[in-house]
């Protein structure tokens, strides 16, 4: 594995800055997921900065997309071709229509912002929700509102700083969605703390599988919130629509599975893992 990683400060860096943000994993096999996710959302905060600074900067490419060997790095595919966190992130904080938030703890704010690459002007609705990590919601509202072409747009600041004086920052997480159409096209959450700091409840994850055209459909429910929940399928390689997704109570989620080799639904189900960063610790 040290042979492998070409970063001399690779192993210890990785451990660094993981430890600075997540709980210690509980094994090595955790500590490989949790590095994903480490790396998924650092990305994703600075991308979605430099969205944010439109037009400013008009784009923004990461180091790096696919390895030549098994490794430890900073692809977002892997030597086999499979996705990593980062990849399937990527997906999200590149979409055409993006919300994100820019909190301030210390403020207790939070700045939605809505970005458009897009060449018309698009009208829109954002949705946001404060909850506690068990998922009891203690506020919401729903903002309209319309971004120009190629463009970011600063729609609200939320001022939250009395529920985060009161509940404790460790204890929010704030939960956007972006509709155009009647179709929610965009979601993002925005933590008041690190990850290491929440008492995270476990999400009872349930996973119900369904064949649908060349592959299935797997529904992803969760009685808390789950973070970064992904799906692993044990000796099977297969093309996921989603993966590493937030699960909130009340609002399932649909992952595409699209396996490389024809099987039954049943081998698929034996084969299947769902986790969130809640199995990491």
């Amino acid at each position: 594995m040290e042979h492998h990683q070409r970063s001399g400060i690779g192993n210890a860096t990785i451990l660094h800055y993981m430890l600075s943000w997540f709980r210690m994993p509980r094994n090595f096999e955790m500590t490989v997921w949790t590095s994903q996710i480490q790396q998924a959302m650092a990305i994703k905060y600075a991308v979605e900065h430099w969205r944010r600074s439109m037009p400013r900067g008009m784009g923004t490419l990461y180091w790096q997309i696919n390895d030549c060997w098994p490794v430890a790095s900073w692809s977002s595919i892997d030597s086999f071709g499979r996705w990593k966190a980062l990849h399937y992130a990527a997906k999200h904080f590149f979409a055409p229509l993006l919300v994100s938030g820019l909190e301030d703890t210390a403020k207790g704010t939070v700045e939605i912002w809505v970005n458009s690459d897009k060449l018309e002007q698009v009208p829109v609705t954002v949705k946001w929700t404060v909850m506690k990590v068990s998922g009891e919601i203690i506020d919401s509202g729903t903002i309209g509102s319309s971004v120009g072409p190629m463009s970011a747009k600063k729609v609200r600041t939320l001022t939250l700083g009395r529920l985060v004086e009161s509940k404790g920052a460790e204890n929010l997480l704030v939960r956007l969605g972006l509709m155009h159409k009647g179709h929610e096209v965009s979601s993002n959450l925005v933590l008041f703390a690190r990850p290491k700091q929440m008492e995270l409840k476990d999400p009872s994850i349930t996973c119900s599988i369904t064949r649908r055209g060349d592959g299935f459909a797997a529904v992803l429910n969760a009685k808390h919130p789950a973070l970064w929940a992904w799906l692993e399928l044990k000796g099977l390689d297969a093309r996921l629509s989603d993966n590493f997704v937030h699960l909130m109570p009340g609002k399932p989620v649909t992952i595409q599975i699209n396996p490389s080799n024809q099987i039954p639904v049943s081998e698929l189900k034996r084969r299947i893992r769902v986790r969130s960063l809640f199995n990491t610790f």
